[in-house]
């Protein structure tokens, strides 16, 4: 399906930790263009409950850099009371004039930060960018969570370095390539031939070596060490 293979080319991107100044911009000319968007901007939220603009494309970008406090990204308008009213079924909030969404950005269940688009006029196709804008909340939220705990070093030799520490066997690189293609356990045991049992045993080991807690962590982490 289109939408998997837009989610897939998004991942392969981070995966290469791109700066995360370019995010906003990629998302604005790139991933989101065909709605036109004249505003984008990547906010994060830190454990103390301050937000800081990390990338804005569009406007004056004049907001990268600066932090604000818990009152103070609360009071902005509209993108604080946008913020608080997403979760994590339906990660975007439009504004009343339907010219400016937040995403919301999630690690285990917490907000970790948001995505702000802003639009030249009312948008009318928002079904198609609810399924855009959840895969951008999948991808950009690991991105964000890696990256913020040094999983995400680009450098070859430390990658070279971590892909030995994590060796897969045969059987788990196999799995693991189902995991990045989406399919279920039942699914991937039909096609390999073992039991579910086996695949939902060996889908655990894999998250241990790869020291990740979903499929989907998995399938990022798995093709940044080029195992798939």
């Amino acid at each position: 399906m289109q939408h998997n293979s837009d989610l897939h080319r998004m991942l392969d991107w981070l995966s290469h930790a791109p700066p995360i100044d370019s995010i906003a911009r990629s998302l604005a000319l790139e991933y989101l263009a065909s709605y036109k968007p004249i505003q984008t901007g990547l906010w994060h939220l830190s454990q103390n409950g301050t937000c800081v603009c990390i990338g804005q494309y569009g406007g004056d970008e004049s907001q990268v850099g600066l932090s604000y406090s818990s009152v103070e990204w609360r009071a902005l308008k509209p993108v604080g009371g946008l913020v608080l009213t997403a979760d994590k079924d339906n990660v975007m909030t439009w504004s009343l004039d339907k010219e400016f969404v937040v995403i919301n950005l999630y690690a285990r269940g917490v907000i970790i930060g948001f995505l702000s688009i802003r639009f030249a006029k009312a948008l009318t196709a928002q079904a198609n960018l609810k399924r855009d804008a959840t895969n951008c909340s999948r991808a950009i939220s690991l991105y964000l969570s890696l990256r913020y705990h040094e999983k995400f070093d680009s450098n070859p030799s430390t990658l070279n370095e971590e892909k030995e520490e994590r060796q897969l066997s045969q059987r788990q690189l196999a799995i693991l390539r189902g995991l990045s293609d989406e399919k279920t356990n039942r699914q991937i045991s039909e096609e390999l031939g073992y039991s579910v049992s086996t695949i939902r045993h060996e889908t655990m080991r894999i998250y241990e070596i790869l020291k990740v807690s979903d499929r989907f962590e998995a399938a990022v982490v798995g093709r940044r060490l080029s195992f798939i």
